[in-house]
């Protein structure tokens, strides 16, 4: 049985095929169209995921898409009637883009992809219940979804067992705590759904010493239940996110081009404490109910790995499991499982440990681009020579682009797109900030042998791997010398644990280890700046030639970019 999951019209549109129950292929559409956080509809990730399997739409079951458009739109019918007539102006704008693609969906898939099987419009915190739940290996499990907001649902406190999902309690629009963060995001001077991250990399830096004036903004029960005071917020009804009282309270916004200040910092750091409080208390009421020690997290909100951290130390859950991809691009995978499973009563469930779900390109098609591109490389006939050699540029503190293998599906790469280097050096950071074009204050995250991840982090003694770079723990005191380039602020780093199911990243790290003495690399996403994480070498090569980036490992090929064919 194939199911084509599919997620669009938001940000971060996807397409997953499942088969029988397993994950053959996964992609965002960003990758293909280089627009970061595309929300079309991904016409080139479907094509990518049927070419991949060998089939074409008339072999494909079931489509399941991410969310009912019709619910959706009603939400905003409803949101512009009880704003009106401060809203007119943005809903006169929605309203188009919502009678054409947005709410056409069905339309779109019947005709435009040919497809006559069944179709199945998935609520979207189910789709991410689904995502978090069935890949986790859990047998029964407590599930949290959290995102800005999906139809009307912004929260779920969820069951999960065996192949089923039961809705415990749920909050609803306008009452978000996605919402919320995204507010104080775009207050900050970044982009909502894009940057959120950026604010929990510089809360670091700062004190939480607005945490009472947040407080007077969205009320807070010991349950985790919470209500937002919509005097301060003007998302409803208009293009931006604060009001006017939001101001007074606060200040003035920063502009996107101005100096981060201390002002800034405490901002910060004050909704981050705050959204750990309400996560923690949700999450300890969630445990109240369930009494299950496994837990799920899915959605947006779920990509904020120092929350996800402290998990173990403030809720009495036992295990936890995040997908990587939580966002909305993981909740077509989530569509999909949750048609397999929920729907159509498949029974056989399989965990996901590897994301790896996208393109691959043989050395053939890497040996050509090299041609063209007019740069000296050299060709490895063994993976040992290839794995030595790269692991004594590393060691010798060059910067290392990486390009193995099938692509990661989400946000994070995880050794197949990434840029490695050396973590001991406390001037790495900065070497691969400017590489990168980002932002001084980012951090950056380790990808640590699974074996070792005792050693080096304080992590809870029953972890056994988290792969998907969704926690930050702290880095032990002895060990912040060796790892001085990934060390944040606060004393934590986002880790990805590495273990033989890695393939070639795992040979690689070990390599490293045997030189240089540390089971870990700096690990960041193989992009610049603004742009989605390369897909195919053309663009690897492109970025190693716009930046400081020393060497690319592509395929079994080293391109060093100091040496140029004459």
């Amino acid at each position: 049985m194939h199911i084509l999951g599919i997620s669009a019209h938001y940000h971060d549109s996807a397409a997953v095929l499942i088969q029988d129950g397993i994950t053959r292929c996964a992609v965002e559409e960003e990758r293909f169209t280089r627009i970061k956080h595309d929300n079309g509809f991904p016409f080139h990730a479907i094509s990518f995921c049927l070419k991949s399997a060998g089939i074409g739409m008339q072999d494909v079951d079931v489509v399941a898409y991410y969310e009912k458009p019709l619910l959706k739109f009603e939400r905003i019918l409803e949101t512009f009637v009880e704003t009106y007539p401060r809203s007119l102006r943005p809903f006169l704008k929605a309203v188009p883009e919502w009678l054409g693609d947005k709410i056409k969906v069905e339309r779109t898939i019947r005709r435009k992809l040919a497809f006559r099987g069944k179709l199945f419009f998935v609520p979207h915190h189910y789709a991410h219940a689904a995502a978090c739940f069935y890949p986790s290996g859990f047998a029964k499990a407590a599930i949290l979804t959290l995102d800005g907001v999906g139809e009307y649902q912004t929260t779920g406190l969820w069951r999960g067992d065996g192949s089923k999902i039961a809705p415990i309690k749920s909050i609803d629009f306008p009452h978000s705590l996605g919402l919320l963060y995204s507010t104080f995001t775009a207050f900050l001077g970044f982009r909502v759904n894009d940057d959120e991250y950026k604010v929990m990399g510089l809360a670091a830096y700062g004190k939480p010493i607005h945490v009472n004036d947040i407080h007077r903004i969205i009320d807070v029960k010991d349950d985790g239940s919470f209500c937002m005071d919509m005097r301060y917020f003007s998302f409803r009804e208009n293009f931006g996110m604060w009001s006017a009282n939001f101001e007074k309270l606060f200040g003035a916004p920063r502009k996107p081009d101005e100096e981060i200040l201390d002002r800034h910092r405490d901002l910060a750091a004050s909704i981050q404490r705050v959204t750990e409080e309400i996560y923690f208390k949700i999450l300890r009421h969630l445990y109240s109910l369930t009494k299950y020690e496994s837990l799920c997290v899915g959605g947006g909100v779920a990509l904020n790995a120092v929350a996800n951290g402290k998990i173990y130390g403030k809720a009495p859950f036992k295990n936890v499991y995040i997908l990587g991809p939580s966002g909305d691009s993981g909740a077509a995978l989530g569509a999909a499982l949750f048609s397999c499973h929920h729907l159509l009563d498949f029974a056989g469930r399989h965990k996901i440990e590897n994301i790896n779900l996208g393109p691959a390109y043989d050395d053939v098609r890497v040996e050509n681009v090299l041609k063209n591109s007019g740069l000296a490389y050299e060709k490895f006939n063994t993976e040992g020579k290839l794995l030595y050699k790269t692991a004594s540029l590393l060691a010798e503190n060059e910067v290392v682009g990486w390009f193995q293998g099938k692509m990661e599906f989400g946000p994070r790469a995880l050794g197949s797109r990434s840029i490695l280097a050396n973590p001991k050096p406390a001037y790495m950071k900065d070497k691969v900030n400017r590489i990168k074009r980002r932002e001084s204050f980012r951090p950056f995250a380790g990808s640590i042998l699974q074996e070792k991840v005792h050693e080096y982090f304080n992590v809870p003694e029953k972890l056994l791997c988290a792969p998907f770079m969704n926690f930050c723990f702290k880095v032990g005191e002895n060990k912040k010398g060796e790892l001085a380039a990934i060390v944040h602020s606060d004393g934590t780093c986002r880790i990805q644990t590495v273990n033989g199911n890695d393939g070639r990243y795992y040979k690689l790290i070990k390599a490293f280890q045997k030189l240089a003495g540390i089971p870990c690399l700096l690990n960041t996403s193989f992009n610049l700046r603004g742009e989605p994480i390369v897909e195919n070498p053309e663009q690897a090569i492109a970025d190693l030639l716009k930046t400081e980036m020393d060497h690319l490992v592509i395929g079994n090929f080293l391109v060093s970019k100091a040496t140029r064919r004459e």
